[in-house]
Order: C-alpha cells, then sequence, then structure tokens
C-alpha cells in the first residue's frame, strides 16, 4: 500500500494535488458545513430541536463566522503557516458535524455552526489562492473550477440524500454529512501534505500593497460583494417560491435543488474551461450576464422549462467565483493573491449577512417574489457592469 500511495502521488504534478485539496475543503466546509443546514431546516423545528427564530439566528451565526475567519486569518498566519491552518479547518469542519449530532438545542448548534463558518472561511481564503498561486497559467481556469466543485458536490449530496436520512432522525441525517465529511477530510490531508504542501508554502507572501491592481482589485471587492447579493433569493426563496407561488409539490421543488447542485458541479468545470481559453475578464462579465438572465427569468416565464433553465444557470453560481479568483490572480501578477482574495471573500461575507437580512426584510414586508429576484438580477446586472470595466492587462 505504501508503494502504491508513493506512486501515486509521484504521477500526481503538486499544483493538482492542492486543487484536490482546496475541492475536499469546500465540499466539507462549505458544501456539507453550510449547505446540509437548509435541507434540515424544517426537520430541526418539527422536532423541536429549534424554534422557527432560532433557525434563522443559527443561519446567521454561520454567516458572521464566516466574517469572523476572514477578519482573524492575518493573525492566525502569524502563528503557523497556510499547511496548518488549511488541515486544521479540515478536521473543525468535520467535528463541527459531528458535534451537530449531539441534541443539545440552540446555543450548541449555534456555537458548532458559528465554528465551521470560521473553517470555510480559511479554506476558501488559504485554499483558492494556494490554487491560483500553483497551477500554471494556462490551467488557472479549469484548476479553480475543479476546486469549486467541491461546493457542488457537497450541495448535491445534501439535496439528494439527507432528505431520506432525515426520515430515520437528525442524528442520521448529521452523521450522513460527519461520514462523507470524513472520507473527504481523509483524502484532503494526504493533498495537503509531501511536494504540495512545501508548494504552498513556497508561496511569496501577498505584498503590502496592490499598487498598480488597486482600481481593478477594488472592482473585483464590490463584483464579490453584488455576486453575493444577487445569490441571496435564489440561497433562501427557491424551493418557497416553487411550493407557495407556483404550486409545485415539495418533492418537485426538492428536485430543482438537486438539480441546482448537480449545475454547480458541471456549469463550474464549464466556465472554468471556457476562461482558459476565451479570457478571464470576457468570462467574467459572460457569467454574470447568465446569471441575471436565470435571476429574473422565473417570475417573468412560469413554465417548466423556464425553471429549469433558472435553476442550472443560477446554479452553476460556483463558476463564478473561480473565473474570478482566477481574475484577482491576474491583476496581481506572480506571487500570491492573498491579501486581495481575502478582502473579496469578506465582501462576500459582509453582503451576504447585511444583503440576506435586508432581503428577507423586503420580502416580509412586501410579500412579493417578483421583488426578491428582480433584485438579485439586478445585482448580478450590476456586477457583469463593473468587471466590464476592468484594465486590459488583466485578462
Amino acid at each position: 500500500m505504501t508503494v502504491q500511495t508513493s506512486l501515486l502521488s509521484a504521477t500526481i504534478p503538486p499544483w493538482l494535488r492542492v486543487t484536490i485539496g482546496a475541492q475536499c475543503g469546500l465540499l466539507i466546509g462549505m458544501g456539507l458545513g453550510r449547505f446540509s443546514y437548509t435541507p434540515m431546516v424544517p426537520a430541526l423545528i418539527a422536532s423541536g430541536t429549534l424554534s422557527e427564530a432560532e433557525a434563522g439566528y443559527v443561519g446567521a451565526v454561520n454567516l458572521g463566522g464566516y466574517l469572523v475567519g476572514g477578519l482573524a486569518l492575518p493573525a492566525l498566519l502569524r502563528r503557523a503557516d497556510r499547511v496548518f491552518w488549511l488541515r486544521a479547518a479540515l478536521l473543525l469542519s468535520v467535528a463541527c458535524l459531528l458535534a451537530s449530532a449531539v441534541p443539545g438545542g440552540f446555543l450548541w448548534l449555534a456555537f458548532w455552526r458559528g465554528l465551521v463558518g470560521i473553517a470555510v472561511a480559511v479554506i476558501m481564503i488559504l485554499g483558492i489562492s494556494s490554487v491560483t498561486a500553483t497551477a500554471p497559467p494556462t490551467r488557472t481556469g479549469i484548476a479553480t473550477a475543479t476546486a469549486y466543485t467541491g461546493v457542488g458536490a457537497g450541495i448535491l449530496l445534501s439535496a439528494a440524500g439527507l432528505p431520506w436520512l432525515l426520515d430515520l432522525g437528525e442524528i442520521w441525517a448529521w452523521g450522513g454529512a460527519a461520514a462523507i465529511g470524513a472520507l473527504a477530510l481523509a483524502i484532503g490531508l494526504w493533498a495537503w501534505s509531501g511536494p504540495a504542501a512545501e508548494s504552498v508554502r513556497s508561496i511569496p507572501p501577498p505584498p503590502a500593497t496592490m499598487g498598480a491592481a488597486r482600481g481593478d482589485g477594488l472592482r473585483l471587492v464590490l463584483a464579490q460583494g453584488l455576486f453575493a447579493i444577487g445569490l441571496v433569493p435564489h440561497s433562501i426563496y427557491w424551493v418557497d417560491y416553487l411550493v407557495r407561488d407556483l404550486g409545485w409539490s415539495v418533492s418537485q421543488a426538492g428536485g430543482q435543488w438537486v438539480l441546482f447542485g448537480a449545475a454547480a458541479i458541471a456549469g463550474t468545470l464549464i466556465w472554468g474551461r471556457f476562461a482558459d481559453r476565451a479570457g478571464f475578464r470576457p468570462s467574467l462579465v459572460a457569467v454574470y450576464l447568465s446569471m441575471t438572465v436565470g435571476a429574473i427569468l422565473p417570475v417573468l416565464v412560469t413554465a417548466p422549462a423556464a425553471i429549469v433553465v433558472s435553476s442550472l444557470l443560477v446554479g452553476a453560481q460556483p463558476g463564478l467565483t473561480a473565473i474570478i479568483a482566477g481574475q484577482a490572480q491576474r491583476v496581481m501578477g506572480p506571487g500570491s493573491m492573498l491579501g486581495l482574495w481575502r478582502w473579496m471573500v469578506l465582501s462576500v461575507g459582509a453582503a451576504q449577512l447585511v444583503g440576506g437580512y435586508a432581503l428577507v426584510a423586503l420580502f416580509n414586508a412586501t410579500g412579493s417574489y417578483l421583488t426578491i429576484f428582480t433584485v438579485g438580477g439586478i445585482a448580478f446586472a450590476a456586477g457583469a457592469a463593473l468587471v466590464a470595466t476592468l484594465t486590459a492587462t488583466a485578462d
């Protein structure tokens, strides 16, 4: 077994192992750690584990943890290197899934959901910046896209498997998520070791200032915030809209969430390959525009075909994050984009937290799905206009 493992490690280039490590981290932390909670909320409320208000607060604590992790990262890196914190975040994410199975009530669940939010920020910032720094320039798009398929895989597994496990009990659902996470953990720890770990440790530190990249860097930070706001309506109201406004059955609407997860895998790879061939800036404009259509289409056309198209276009959203990460690397040039990428991730976290509460309040005041999804489409369209102004040297 040792000889086979050594041969396998020798045939996989370090940059690909880095990509696999980031993929496993995003599957555990984001795909399972964040998105496994969404399909479990009705069962947690029905069982009395959480009230409706507490369920919302637990979700908010998770987003708050994401911001805390991003803000704390510079202090963490002064105490240990990237590889240490990436491996620690993987372990912490699986521990949080296991701990969530304990029926400890609101405070217990909120504590562990907050911790997994911190871990996700570490994985997102350090993992993706490591992928873009180590991947060959002609493979940056497909490398970042491959890493982000971990998010889609987690969404797909959560949508397809957790409802069935919930029929057996909440502990089975959390345990199932933790079991999948444990498998990804084993692969991730292997990926963040050996030559891959050394290549990550050798990444130059980010520049103290962004210099000539300041203008484009600010545009990317703002574009990330607009992306996060645009995604809120589908993240919160997609299934609810199909069931309560269009009269779909819960199983039919759940099928669209499965399709959403499948699109997050396939669409991300398609967009990543497109970026490597067409260039990152034009690809960014294209993906923002496609998500504009996906956000607004279902309130203009309610035919099943339009609903499917919306699930596919918006579901492929990790592809946008993959492309914008590659663009950030090009804006910063050779070396590490860690500093810029951290601010871009913080922009997403802040926009999700503030925009999420604002859109929920808007819906509660108006009861209009048309208004909510239109706001999402406008945010995506504004993002397209913003990235179209990136300088030519960033392509």
